[in-house]
């Protein structure tokens, strides 16, 4: 059984259609685990009326409030039981066959891999408009995204390239991440990285989501250019700050290497 995990705020615009593409799966062997984070719209009664719909819909009710887009994700982790999970964001589409796919993929990491090891697999996502018109059939195009990097987790580490709302990931997986030591790392790259440390990681070459662009965007795709490379350059100090954390979490590495690997790869990012 699959948890897909879900985390909610104010997402009522578009929070219909992404669960109505999530019920419509290939694969329905799922429970979908829903936390919303003190939603002030209608997201959480259309969520109530979804459950009474479809009884694969369970809403997570805890006292905790508002804890915020990562650790509401993290929260949910903690509470699911599935022998595998997936993340799913509120505002997005996911194509037909994208857990078929996915669990294709992870079964192939389990032929090659001892049982006990975290193993996770992410895809390629679709960008589009706030109408799913396309932008790009490509993230990883898009931003210049390097997938391969994934299966060192150092590199991985300095540079991300795992969507979370493409995860599917094991229950050795979901051990290896908790407890949440590291706040402030995005959720799936929390993930991503102890996967790829104490297990495997693999990837779908292929779009598995329409990635819906818009104003409430948490996160997002954004080409990747000189101008974004320079926006981001601003911010160097605190990615020091991150690097010493991290590096002192995980060890056997440091921060002036995390630093290196980052510039290296935005190096091949810009120039190919």
């Amino acid at each position: 059984m699959i948890d897909i995990l879900m985390s909610t705020f104010n997402g009522e615009r578009y929070l219909g259609e992404q669960i109505r593409s999530i019920l419509g799966q290939s694969f329905a062997e799922f429970r979908l685990v829903v936390r919303d984070d003190g939603s002030a719209d209608g997201t959480l009664a259309l969520i109530e009326e979804l459950c009474r719909e479809d009884e694969r819909i369970t809403l997570l009710r805890d006292s905790e409030g508002n804890l915020g887009l990562r650790r509401s994700f993290m929260r949910l982790l903690e509470a699911s039981e599935g022998e595998y999970f997936m993340f799913a964001d509120q505002d997005d589409v996911w194509l037909p066959e994208k857990i078929e796919r996915s669990m294709e993929a992870i079964k192939r990491l389990e032929s090659s891999s001892e049982a006990s090891k975290p193993l996770l697999v992410f895809t390629d996502l679709r960008i589009t408009n706030d109408r799913l018109e396309p932008i790009d059939d490509s993230l990883w195009h898009y931003q210049r995204l390097r997938p391969e990097i994934s299966r060192d987790w150092k590199r991985l580490l300095a540079q991300n390239v795992v969507t979370g709302c493409t995860i599917l990931a094991n229950r050795a997986a979901a051990r290896a991440a908790l407890p949440f030591a590291l706040p402030e790392m995005m959720h799936d790259h929390w993930v991503a990285v102890n996967a790829a440390k104490f297990g495997k990681i693999g990837y779908i070459s292929e779009p598995t989501v329409l990635y819906r662009q818009h104003s409430a965007n948490a996160e997002g795709g954004r080409d990747f250019g000189l101008k974004y490379a320079a926006g981001k350059s601003l911010g160097l100090g605190e990615r020091i700050e991150f690097y010493k954390k991290a590096a002192a979490h995980f060890g056997d590495v440091t921060a002036a290497e995390l630093l290196r690997l980052k510039a290296a790869e935005n190096l091949k990012r810009l120039f190919g």
